[in-house]
């Protein structure tokens, strides 16, 4: 792979100008062209750069020759840095999408001359086949879903459109073809009719169909849709008989443009950025192929884009507002998603606390609405784009930009997972040792899964992880969902509420109130604060790594006391209480006790300060000792009357 780094950008600034020297038919002609500013894209020492793909934060991918020239491999170009990247035992390896983490995906060639989908991920190539395909083709990759989209090609090799696990195939269609899903779940694509002849298509979100076709044009070769935006500005891409290849931008309104690169043989774009502006590739008259990205000469807004905010956002911690309605539904994760931020925060009014989402959320996490504010941590500067409607429901907020100087880190996260067993034994109990028909029937022929998965794949639902700085001793008691938790603090003034080297104190108590893990702690780096976040595991849950005696409460007492303990392992339990002679006093037989924390009242051995006659002891020192066949811990006490 190589590790160039760009050393700058070719601009061409200019209105586009007539397309000169080439034979062109009276449908293109008709056709106005679009008014974009063009920049090329270029790598030193690079004459064939196919850019098929893009990201909101200025990153690339596509394709180009291996270092050799003997094959086609796919590139990455992120945070300037290009890298070729080539499926082993490939014939050529191509890439179509790019998501906002960096995720390549496109598919590539065997020996055998059959195609299969290749993803990118953590700097590593892996296969994909759509369920049943013989071959797979995939073109793009959705940021709201994670949604792969393309072709999957069946054993009578008859192509079909997928998205995600959706196979689509256009009514009375020859051969169906895929590309693009957009965050609304509209999948664009092409299909070749019984007569042979191309069209583009659009699968609504409610299953329906629409057909595009370029006007006038009875002798396609071909047409190709490549993308749609959440707006619904379509591009695509065309060739009539005898004539160069040609790409058009398709808006809400029916408007139809076609896009020239200035001077270029010939013009493909592969995306519309949700903010109008395009990416792709040009031919240029000395034989190169480059990229190029080209931005809307005139404002969105008037051209029939919709409306568009751009807001810069800083590195570090940002306060912001979502400036316009989005045509999607937006949450946490599509909002960390298109600013790149590695935490997202917002204020719970009801519940008077701060909320998080992480990227190691099991899900979307809570809703972005107009008219509030949320925090938001990059790694690094960048602008960012919003696109869709004024907010009418709520009173807008002007976006605000971060405050503060970087070295304040005045909102934090402390999140992780869960893993071990829940406090809910009863349920491992019971399918072990079902004490009633109903619930052995149903262990051996399950009806409903969620029995079995929920031994196998315990959830922490009603579970609380405390999170203590003991520096500062702020402390914060956050609900587990699934297993996944997430604390969240912040100073809406901008002082600081971490620093490098403080110490971050968890510990996690069940539904019933009764501590049900160690306590951990964690120390805070730079890294940490830089992030906004603290990742952690907690494992072991339910089950204790050693046997201890834990101090009684309250302590001192009248008349009676809790002593906790907790097991490490399934094992017959007593608790003996001494004088402080050494007599014994009572003692508590507890049985076969399950490995676990025993801390709270419910739980914990309970002495009502009396004797083994059931007389009420006198006031003074006592011991107590916790016995298990392997384990003894003594312990001391006090009743004062």
């Amino acid at each position: 792979m190589d590790h160039h780094m760009i050393s700058k950008r070719s601009l061409f600034i200019c209105l586009i100008i007539c397309f000169m020297g080439y034979a062109v038919t009276p449908v293109a002609a008709e056709t106005p062209i679009a008014d974009y500013i063009f920049e090329t894209i270029e790598v030193p020492g690079i004459d064939f750069l196919e850019i098929a793909a893009s990201n909101d934060f200025g990153d690339y991918a596509g394709n180009t020759r291996s270092a050799d020239g003997e094959k086609i491999v796919g590139f990455t170009l992120i945070d300037s840095v290009f890298r070729r990247h080539d499926f082993k035992g490939s014939v050529n390896t191509f890439f179509y999408g790019l998501d906002n983490t960096g995720k390549a995906v496109g598919h590539y060639k065997d020996a055998d001359g059959l195609y299969h989908g290749v993803i990118l991920e953590d700097g590593e190539l892996h296969r994909y086949d759509f369920p049943g395909a013989a071959e797979t083709n995939i073109y793009g990759i959705s940021d709201e879903t994670g949604a792969l989209s393309g072709n999957a090609v069946d054993a009578e090799g008859v192509s079909h459109a997928f998205s995600g696990d959706l196979k689509i195939t256009f009514p009375g269609a020859v051969q169906t073809y895929g590309d693009f899903v957009n965050a609304a779940g509209a999948v664009v694509g092409s299909y070749v009719d019984n007569d042979g002849m191309f069209h583009g298509f659009i699968r609504n979100p409610d299953g329906s169909f629409n057909t595009i076709d370029l006007p006038r044009t009875p002798n396609l070769a071909y047409l190709f849709v490549n993308t749609i935006t959440d707006l619904g500005i379509i591009g695509f891409r065309a060739k009539a008989v005898n004539d160069i290849l040609r790409s058009y931008i398709l808006l809400p309104d029916d408007t139809l443009f076609e896009v020239r690169f200035p001077d270029s043989i010939s013009t493909v774009v592969r995306n519309v950025n949700q903010d109008g502006s395009i990416i792709g590739y040009y031919d240029s008259t000395d034989g190169r192929r480059l990229g190029f990205v080209g931005r809307p000469a005139t404002p969105l807004s008037e051209g029939g884009f919709g409306n568009v905010f751009s807001m810069h956002l800083f590195k570090g911690l940002n306060m912001l507002s979502v400036p316009l309605k989005p045509t999607v539904h937006m949450t946490a994760r599509t909002l960390a998603l298109k600013t790149g931020a590695t935490a997202v925060i917002a204020l719970d009014t009801a519940e008077k606390q701060f909320v998080a989402w992480t990227p190691n959320a099991p899900d979307a996490g809570f809703p972005i609405e107009g008219g509030k504010g949320y925090i938001v941590n990059l790694l690094k500067s960048r602008d960012v784009v919003f696109t869709g409607t004024a907010w009418t429901d709520q009173m807008q907020t002007a976006a605000a930009p971060r405050a503060g100087t970087s070295s304040q880190t005045w909102a934090f996260v402390v999140t992780g997972r869960l893993n071990g067993n829940p406090a809910s034994e009863w349920l491992a109990s019971a399918v072990e040792n079902p004490a009633s028909e109903w619930l052995a029937s149903a262990v051996e022929n399950p009806a409903s899964e969620w029995l079995a998965s929920a031994v196998e794949n315990p959830a922490f639902d009603g579970y609380q992880v405390v999170v203590r700085n003991l520096r500062t001793m702020r402390t914060i008691t956050t609900s587990v969902e699934g297993d996944y938790f997430a604390a969240a603090t912040a100073d809406l003034a901008r002082r600081s509420v971490v620093e490098v080297g403080d110490v971050i104190e968890l510990h996690v108590v069940g539904p019933d109130g009764n501590v049900e893990s160690n306590t951990v702690r964690f120390n805070l780096t730079h890294e940490h604060l830089a992030n906004a976040v603290l990742s952690v595991r907690l494992d072991g849950i339910g089950k204790p790594d050693r046997n201890q005696l834990l101090q009684n409460y309250p302590n001192p007492f009248n008349p009676e006391t809790w002593i906790p303990y907790q097991l490490s392992a399934d094992s017959p339990v007593s608790v003996s209480i001494y004088d402080t002679t050494g007599v014994l006093v009572r003692t508590l037989s507890l049985g076969i006790q399950s490995a676990g924390f025993y801390n709270s009242r419910g739980r914990a051995a309970h002495w009502d300060g009396r004797n083994g006659n059931g007389e009420l002891v006198a006031s003074g020192t006592y011991f107590y000792e916790l016995a298990t066949p392997s384990f003894r811990q003594l312990r001391r006490m006090v009743i004062i009357k």
